[in-house]
């Protein structure tokens, strides 16, 4: 009896597949590696110093949006005077700044040759530290000088800026012992033999 349950285990066996061979197991559930993340460009602190190359084509009269140019440069010259107040907090007056600077971008697109706002953004950018960006636009504002409908706003801004019968303008204050700066000043003053031109006139109060 014995003999016969075990040749029917065998049997049994034989029918569900003895012959056929095991299959493999999955294999162990892994993550798949994560790609690297790729380095973060660093945050340019400041410009690359501009060559004639990098100057945008000249662009025609129609191209331009003198108005809205216009109104942009004010809405951040106000934005820059508030930011100047006492009475602002240090992050306020940050972000009054960071939307200035916007704004007079956005007016130098709308109107590249904005005298206002490329002296304001000048002024902007030496004041957060951005010597370099102050000084392609301050390189700028001299290109412009020399066209007739540009000379007379271009002066009465490089009179504030050289002190001219004022007060030195003191948003470059920190830039007055930069040698870059200096350089740009005597550019500025090519052509005349007054020294009121980097002085301002001012005997108690000249840059040193």
């Amino acid at each position: 009896m014995k003999l016969l349950l075990a040749g029917l285990l065998v049997a049994a066996l034989s029918g569900c597949g003895g012959d056929q061979k095991l299959t493999a197991p999955p294999p162990p559930l892994r993550p798949e590696a994560e790609e690297a993340a790729s380095p973060r460009k660093p945050v340019a602190k400041d410009c690359e110093e501009t060559t004639p190359q990098d100057e945008l084509k000249p662009i025609s009269f129609d191209q331009r949006s003198i108005p809205e140019g216009s109104r942009l440069a004010e809405q951040a010259r106000a934005e820059l005077k508030t930011a100047e107040s006492a009475e602002v907090d240090r992050l306020t007056r940050e972000q009054y700044i960071t939307d200035a600077v916007a704004h007079l971008l956005t007016a130098l697109e709308a109107d590249p040759y904005n005298v206002n706002a490329t002296y304001s953004l000048a002024a902007a950018y030496a004041r957060i530290g951005r010597r370099q960006c102050s000084l392609n636009l301050l390189t700028r504002m001299l290109q412009m000088r020399p066209h007739q409908s540009k000379r007379a706003d271009v002066e009465l801004h490089l009179d504030k800026l050289l002190g001219r019968k004022q007060v030195l303008d003191p948003d470059f204050s920190e830039m007055r012992n930069d040698e870059r700066f200096r350089t740009l000043i005597r550019k500025m003053c090519e052509g005349t033999n007054s020294a009121n031109c980097v002085y301002g006139g001012q005997q108690d109060n000249r840059e040193r």
